[in-house]
């Protein structure tokens, strides 16, 4: 999928200069030629169809972009109506294209190849620098693929929040007591609810806090966002649903999509980056 979404946004980026360049060329103040307008047409229902979704879900492109980059298509799509002005297509057009490789294509090769399908999963092994957490995930993975599908979702989140408790560890936990008391003291907006306050000194006191409650203040931390928190918690449902009985079912799907946000949202994301075991 890597490969097919960087082939369309190089599509995409061609087919914006080819037309900021006809548009510039027009000798009148309004566009009316019909074979640019629909070219405009084309190019916004591109974004809508075929880019803004595995952009902003699957590769992770920053959510300010992603809304800017809308707002400017659904503008494209407005004035590719007869009769608008040739400026208003020109600064359209310049504002997507302006630093358009830093803003699409380097985090994208940047980013870890798709976890797409069971077999896909050793492409998460390669972001990983800490040799103990990769032999740890090896074997989750190894799991996986054994079929062994809930073991491997259980040592996978037990690899995230071993990530996560180092992270915070490397920040201080003064910061993680800091932000809990201040989102208890919050009455309003997403936290409203939130009433607890930790006082931690130790690694241990840190392992015994809730998994639940570690997210919400990663959140109040800036380390994730509203929707990575609430993917995490999908992930956290899936871990639960894996260590104990029930009749919900853990499919090859939930496995796939377990793997592949823990190691967006956590372990290949540079936020968590932390010192390897072996250095530290």
């Amino acid at each position: 999928m890597k490969e097919e979404i960087l082939q369309k946004l190089e599509q995409f980026k061609q087919e914006l200069r080819s037309l900021k360049r006809e548009v510039s060329a027009l000798q009148v103040e309004r566009v009316n030629r019909k074979a640019l307008r629909e070219a405009a047409d084309r190019i916004a229902t591109m974004w809508v169809e075929d880019l803004r979704s595995p952009l902003e879900y699957t590769f992770n492109v920053d959510r300010t972009i992603i809304k800017e980059t809308a707002e400017l298509m659904k503008r494209l799509h407005v004035i590719s109506r007869p009769n608008n002005r040739k400026t208003s297509y020109l600064d359209t057009i310049s504002r997507v294209l302006r630093g358009f490789d830093d803003k699409f294509i380097l985090p994208i090769k940047q980013s870890g190849d798709s976890v797409e399908s069971i077999l896909d999963l050793e492409k998460i092994m390669p972001g990983l620098s800490d040799l103990a957490e990769s032999n740890y995930m090896l074997e989750a993975i190894n799991c996986a693929k054994a079929g062994y599908w809930r073991a491997s979702i259980v040592m996978g989140w037990c690899a995230a929040i071993d990530r996560i408790q180092r992270k915070i560890l490397s920040l201080g936990l003064g910061r993680f007591n800091q932000t809990s008391a201040m989102l208890k003291n919050q009455s309003k907006g997403r936290f409203k609810r939130w009433n607890k306050e930790f006082s931690i000194s130790t690694l241990s006191e840190l392992q015994q806090v809730f998994d639940s409650d570690l997210m919400i203040v990663l959140e109040g931390m800036g380390l994730i966002d509203a929707n990575q928190s609430d993917r995490l918690f999908t992930c956290f449902q899936y871990r639960n649903h894996s260590a104990h009985p029930g009749e919900a079912p853990i499919d090859e799907p939930h496995v796939v999509a377990f793997f592949s946000d823990i190691s967006s949202i956590i372990l290949q994301n540079p936020k968590f980056s932390v010192q390897s075991k072996e250095t530290s």
